[in-house]
């Protein structure tokens, strides 16, 4: 009968000594994840901030094409100078309704 429960006990030690080891390399391995996981977030930040600056560049470059199409199009022929005034005459109506909302 003894033996019986020493087989039994050292079934279980067996048991709990798995149970740990399995724990303790669960535990490291979320360890691992949670590092991980903070390099990516500070990734995600870092492209975050450089996307922002693409898109101000982009806009930047947008508007100094418009600027560019608008003085190539006022050294130009009548039909194109004809077209900037219009443009300008249209930025005039969209500066005028700002002023306008403003001023309410």
């Amino acid at each position: 009968m003894c033996d019986f429960f020493y087989k039994m006990t050292n079934r279980y030690e067996e048991l709990l000594n798995a149970f740990e080891s399995k724990l303790r390399k669960l535990i490291s391995e979320y360890r691992l994840l949670q590092a991980e996981n903070q390099l990516v977030y500070r990734r995600q930040a870092q492209l975050e901030a450089e996307l922002e600056e693409a898109r101000t560049v982009i806009n930047d470059l947008k508007k100094q094409n418009d600027h560019l199409i608008l003085l190539n199009q006022l050294g130009g022929s009548g039909e194109n100078r004809k077209a900037a005034k219009q443009q300008i005459d249209k930025m005039v109506r969209e500066i005028d309704q700002c002023l306008a909302l403003l001023i309410d």
